[in-house]
């Protein structure tokens, strides 16, 4: 795996966006929507695509992106939890867009909301045994802003030629990666980009952001663990000098990568938090107000959804 540059679905925290010309105010209406899709990096070139510029250097970053896009050529699918979230429910994120035009605008507002799982109509899928799901999510569903979701935060930003550019500021984003239950980031100098705006949706926005030490020890690395202890537990049987392990399987290259505290044929969450390996794919690569963090970048879309922004 070599050293390139996650998440989502999110909810904003409150922040300021400026630019040039200094605080931009959004102005016009605002147009609700439900996150219809989450995609996370797979290849480095997608994790190119799928970051931002976070620090004004003229380039792409998106470190965590391509650490998980390395990961998932060992079985680590991120992707997966997210769709399935997505498709079924247990993963709800709202947002809206305010302006007064899709193609120009001098002061546009981004907001995306945590959704209140509990009251979605249609519910998500027909029955126990519905594989598909993705019934709230054909463009007339109705839902809630969950108790516990900011409502005041906003990334403000232009729109020039249909794409909108927000920030920088905070973002909080919810990102599924080893179950269905998802995990809370706290970004900062967070950004957004939009293109494909109207009324029944918005094709794709990026959100990306840098992600804290704190954050990345106490979240990500919990669930990435998540994950592969349980391919461990399917390929290798945990005796002998191999483990147990299938030729050439995933669990054999994961207890080869993190088996070594000690090299026991377990994996333990200490021992992914303690790997030279991950400590030097999940260096800080940016530096945001000072703070050295490790980027950020996820792509999603969204559709038409019934559900009133706050003011």
């Amino acid at each position: 795996m070599s050293r390139n540059h996650l998440l989502l679905l999110c909810s904003a925290l409150p922040l300021v966006a400026c630019s040039s010309d200094g605080e931009v105010t959004a102005e016009g209406p605002k147009h609700p929507y439900v996150v219809s899709e989450v995609t996370v990096p797979s290849t480095g070139p997608q994790a190119m695509e799928l970051g931002l510029d976070l620090n004004g250097d003229k380039i792409v970053d998106n470190q965590l992106g391509a650490v998980l896009a390395a990961l998932a050529t060992s079985g680590f699918k991120v992707q997966d939890a997210l769709t399935t979230a997505i498709n079924e429910g247990s993963i709800v994120l709202l947002a809206s867009i305010q302006t007064k035009d899709f193609k120009s605008s001098g002061g546009a507002g981004f907001q995306v909301f945590i959704g209140d799982t509990a009251t979605v109509m249609p519910a998500p899928c027909a029955s126990a045994t519905d594989t598909t799901c993705r019934r709230h999510l054909d463009g007339n569903g109705t839902f809630t802003i969950a108790a516990s979701s900011p409502t005041n935060a906003e990334v403000t930003g232009k729109i020039a030629g249909g794409t909108f550019n927000g920030g920088p500021g905070d973002i909080s984003l919810t990102i599924a990666l080893g179950s269905a239950e998802g995990v809370r980031l706290d970004l900062i100098g967070a950004r957004a980009k939009a293109t494909g705006m109207s009324d029944t949706g918005v094709e794709s926005v990026i959100v990306a952001g840098a992600l804290t030490q704190d954050d990345l020890n106490n979240k990500v690395i919990p669930e990435i663990f998540k994950q592969l202890g349980p391919i461990v537990t399917s390929d290798c049987t945990g005796t002998g000098t191999d483990c147990g392990c299938m030729n050439g399987s995933t669990g054999k290259t994961i207890l080869s990568l993190f088996d070594n505290m000690p090299k026991d044929c377990k994996l333990v969450v200490e021992e992914i938090q303690n790997s030279a390996l991950l400590k030097n794919l999940l260096a800080s690569d940016v530096e945001i107000d000072g703070k050295a963090a490790l980027s950020v970048g996820v792509k999603v879309k969204a559709v038409k959804a019934n559900f009133t922004p706050p003011e």
